[in-house]
C-alpha cells in the first residue's frame, strides 16, 4: 500500500476538520481526490463514506462500507459510523458485524438502536422483509455468483428472521457448502449463540454451537498448510505459490469448520492441491492420505457441479 505523503496527510486531517464541521462537499472532494492515489487505504475511504452520508447519498456510502467490510477496524474511529451507515441501508447484519468488532466501543448503545430499527423495520415493511427471507431460504437453488449475491442481499435482515432462513440453508442436502461456510461465518462474525444443524460436505448433518466454531484465519491445519507452501514456493516460485494458495484458500470453504476431519497431513495436502490444479499424479503412502485424496474428489466434485448450475 503506498504511503501517504505530507500533503496529502494535511489534507485527510483538513478533511476530518471538514467532517467535524458538516462540510461534507468538502469532504467529498477532498477525498475522492485521496482515493484516486491511494485506492487501498482504509481510512480515506471511511472519511468518503462518512461524507457521503451526511450528504445523504446512502447507497454510495454502504458501498464504500462493503467493499472495507473485512478491514473496518483498521480505522476503529469509523467504527460507529459504518454502524449509522449500515442502518441508513437496512443492513442489520453488517451493523451487528461492525458492534462484535473487540474494537467497538459502548456495543450496548448501539445493539439498542439495532433492535429498534430491525422492530420499525418490521412494522414498516413485512412485505419486504418476507421477500427478503425467501430470496436468502431459497439461495440454494441458484448458480455460484447469484447465491453470492444473495449473501450480501441478506445483511439486509434483521437478525431473528436471518437465522430463521439460515438455519433451513445450513440443513439444506443439496445445498452448496460454500454457501454455508459464509452463513456460518457471518454467524460466528455478529457473535451468535445459537446451536444449528449443519448438513456437510459428507451429506452427514452435525449440530454446531456457533460460539465454538474457528475464526477462519486460526484454524491450525489450514496455517500448518499455508505455512508449508510459502517454505516451498514463495521465493522460487511465486506465481505457483499464489495459485495454490488461492486453490487451498478455496478448499477452506468446503471444509469448514472440520478441518482436522479433513487435513491431518498439511504438506500433503499442499502437495495434492496443487497436483489437482497441475495435472500432476500423486501417490497416497497411508490410510490418512488415502482419504485426503477421497476428500478432494469430493471437492473437485462438488466445484464442477457449481459451475453448470
Amino acid at each position: 500500500m503506498t504511503k501517504i505523503t505530507k500533503n496529502d496527510q494535511v489534507i485527510l486531517w483538513s478533511a476530518e476538520e471538514d467532517l467535524k464541521d458538516q462540510r461534507f462537499h468538502q469532504v467529498v472532494n477532498k477525498m475522492e481526490h485521496l482515493m484516486a492515489i491511494y485506492p487501498d487505504d482504509v481510512t480515506i475511504h471511511l472519511l468518503l463514506a462518512s461524507g457521503l452520508s451526511g450528504l445523504k447519498r446512502y447507497p454510495e456510502a454502504y458501498q464504500m462500507i462493503l467493499t472495507f467490510r473485512d478491514r473496518l477496524a483498521d480505522a476503529p474511529s469509523y467504527l460507529p459510523e459504518g454502524v449509522r451507515i449500515s442502518l441508513k441501508n437496512e443492513a442489520f447484519m453488517l451493523a451487528r458485524e461492525i458492534i462484535h468488532d473487540p474494537l467497538f466501543n459502548n456495543p450496548d448503545q448501539f445493539r439498542t438502536a439495532i433492535d429498534e430499527a430491525e422492530n420499525q423495520f418490521r412494522f414498516d415493511r413485512s412485505v419486504d422483509l418476507q421477500k427478503r427471507m425467501r430470496a436468502f431460504a431459497h439461495a440454494g437453488s441458484l448458480a455460484a455468483d447469484q447465491q453470492a449475491q444473495t449473501l450480501i442481499s441478506a445483511l439486509k435482515l434483521p437478525l431473528r428472521e436471518y437465522m430463521q432462513a439460515a438455519r433451513g440453508v445450513l440443513s439444506d442436502p443439496f445445498g452448496w457448502q460454500v454457501t454455508k461456510t459464509q452463513v456460518l461465518l457471518e454467524l460466528k462474525a455478529i457473535g451468535s449463540t445459537e446451536t444449528v444443524t449443519l448438513n456437510w460436505l459428507d451429506n452427514e448433518s452435525y449440530q454446531l454451537r456457533i460460539g465454538d466454531l474457528p475464526i477462519l484465519e486460526t484454524v491450525s491445519p489450514l496455517i500448518e498448510a499455508l505455512n508449508d507452501l510459502h517454505q516451498q514456493y514463495a521465493g522460487q516460485d511465486p506465481v505457483k505459490y499464489q495459485l495454490i494458495e488461492q486453490q487451498i484458500l478455496t478448499e477452506a470453504q468446503y471444509i469448514y469448520p472440520f478441518f482436522d476431519k479433513v487435513i491431518t497431513d498439511p504438506k500433503f495436502w499442499v502437495k495434492i492441491v496443487g497436483s489437482h490444479l497441475f495435472g500432476d499424479e500423486v501417490a497416497a503412502k497411508s490410510v490418512d492420505q488415502r482419504q485426503m485424496l477421497t476428500w478432494i474428489e469430493k471437492i473437485n466434485q462438488a466445484e464442477s457441479f457449481m459451475k453448470f448450475v
